[in-house]
């Protein structure tokens, strides 16, 4: 009867045990990080009442009887299972898509690992657990500058700092891209021509250089000496010029001849079939004029009136478009620079740059030659030297001159509208004002000035065996002999799952699954309580007998 009455208790201990199991999941189902257990029971020993006995010839084989003593608690085992993310948009919450575990510094340096990612910046800028101050802990050189970027972590320490706004330097533009469109349809610069009404010609034909005045059909009276021809006009910039040119013997190309000894600036000539031309030897609007005229007094004379000179060609400087943006020095200061680009030829432009006297002097400040093919696509520009396709700045204040590259391959020269956008890789100055994460843990610093700055590698463990790990409270595991060393790695290395920045990860306790828990333990400890007392019934029938 005892022996009944032990089984019993045996049975009520282990469904207490799974109840208190049950209870606990339920009491972290809003844990965040929280794993559910599960208790599995397995028999007791057993009281061999016959042995097994093997089979003869003539008889057969006897099975054993063994009467068991109970049931006890074989293992309480952790269900590692996904829990459900939730959104929280805090920028240090951080969550694990998979296996693995955050690792944080405990105290004397033994580390603790966490499915719960709810950390904070401690007074010290560090990462914390702020339930109970443990660092959350890093891996490799990420965030060190040994790469030249900026150094925020600690050489030789493996906690994470997030210095929020702290300063961060900017970048000098050292690139400049172009993207848009050239119109083809654009005019190029074209210089001011005068040109005579019609070639000069005479009884014969066409005159040329050596034909005298006196040839000339417009002659109507053949000069003598003394006789003077009156030049006078207007150059291209507007001055006057004027000059006398002797005319008896006088001949077309002496015309020409003294007349380009009297302009400035242009450039007289006798074209084959005898027109006379002035033309400007610069591109752009001008104030070419030429007036042939006999001085009084002269015996003889010509009819130049009837061969007067008219502008041909109005000068013009060309199609220009402008384009103005900002610039960065090395310290991060802003400059503003225009851009004009000039229609030269069918094909062909040129880029000037120009920048306020405040700011610095342009070394080298063209780039010629930017040539597009007939289909209007980008060709080539720059030459060698001065006019390559690079612009070099001295800033004031700046000791070194500034060469910023300029990349026109992205524009292209069809029959539409001018429309051009430039991006440049210079960054002004800021302040590191958030972070975030990427799927492989690595935190990025984002700052004011648009720069995103590698800030450190989150240390993910994975175990060999993870149901070994030690629960030792506030949602903390610790390494145990049976679990294996930890494995520290990226996130999406190995086995290690994707951290999910901005979310939390849930319990995952299956509230359905405990409330079933629930009763099969309370059926369970009522059958054994019951069994407890029936054996105190038959104890007491034992008793009243000996009465």
């Amino acid at each position: 009867m005892s022996r009944s009455l032990m089984t019993g208790i045996t049975g009520l201990r282990t469904h207490q045990q799974k109840l208190d199991v049950v209870a606990n999941n339920l009491a972290n189902m809003n844990t965040v990080g929280f794993k559910s257990q599960s208790a599995v029971f397995s028999d007791l020993m057993y009281n061999v009442a016959r042995g097994a006995s093997a089979a003869t010839e003539d008889s057969g084989g006897i099975n054993p009887q063994a009467i068991g003593t109970g049931v006890q608690t074989a293992q309480i085992t952790r269900s590692f299972t996904q829990g459900t993310l939730e959104s929280t948009s805090q920028i240090f919450d951080f969550a694990i898509q998979g296996e693995g575990f955050f690792t944080l510094g405990g105290q004397a340096n033994d580390n603790v690992y966490s499915r719960a990612g709810a950390f904070s910046l401690d007074s010290n800028s560090r990462l914390v657990d702020p339930a109970t101050g443990f660092l959350v802990q890093r891996m490799g050189d990420v965030g060190e500058g040994t790469d030249g970027g900026v150094a925020f972590q600690d050489i030789g320490e493996s906690y994470i700092n997030v210095p929020i706004g702290a300063p961060i330097a900017g970048e000098a533009s050292s690139m400049v891209n172009f993207t848009g469109n050239l119109p083809s349809s654009s005019s190029p610069p074209v210089a001011e021509v005068l040109q005579s009404f019609t070639g000069f010609s005479t009884s014969s034909g066409v005159a040329d250089g050596t034909t005298l005045l006196n040839d000339l059909t417009i002659n109507t009276t053949d000069y003598v000496a003394g006789d003077v021809i009156e030049i006078s006009g207007t150059n291209p910039d507007g001055t006057p010029f004027s000059t006398n040119l002797n005319a008896e013997t006088a001949t077309l190309q002496d015309l020409v001849d003294s007349l380009n000894g009297a302009l400035t600036g242009a450039t007289a000539a006798l074209a084959a079939d005898g027109t006379l031309s002035v033309t400007s030897d610069t591109t752009g609007e001008g104030y070419l004029s030429l007036l042939l005229r006999d001085a009084s007094g002269n015996v003889g004379g010509s009819s130049f009136s009837a061969n007067s000179m008219f502008l041909s060609t109005q000068g013009s400087n060309g199609d220009t478009f402008e384009l103005s943006m900002e610039v960065f020095d090395v310290r991060g200061e802003s400059h503003r620079i225009n851009f004009d680009f000039l229609k030269q030829s069918a094909n062909t432009w040129s880029v000037t740059a120009d920048i306020r006297a405040e700011s610095g002097v342009l070394i080298d400040d063209s780039v010629l030659n930017l040539t597009f093919n007939e289909d209007g696509s980008y060709g080539l520009a720059g030459l060698t030297g001065v006019g390559d396709a690079n612009i070099e700045i001295q800033f004031n204040g700046i000791t070194a001159p500034q060469e910023i590259a300029l990349d026109f391959s992205g524009l292209s020269h069809l029959a539409t509208d001018f429309s051009i956008t430039q991006m440049q890789d210079g960054i002004p100055p800021g302040s590191l004002t958030s972070v975030a994460v990427s799927t492989t843990g690595e935190l990025t610093g984002l700052a004011s000035n648009g720069r995103a700055i590698p800030l450190a590698q989150l240390a993910i463990a994975t175990f060999s065996n993870p149901n070994a790990l030690d629960a030792v409270g506030s949602n903390y595991f610790k390494q145990s002999m049976s679990s294996g060393e930890a494995s520290l790695g990226s996130g999406m290395s190995g086995n290690r799952g994707q951290i999910m920045g901005g979310q939390l990860e849930r319990s995952n306790v299956d509230i359905a699954q405990e409330f079933t828990q629930l009763i099969v333990a309370q059926r369970g400890f009522s059958a054994n309580a019951r069994t407890i007392t029936v054996s105190d019934e038959m104890l007491e029938e034992l008793t009243n007998i000996i009465r």
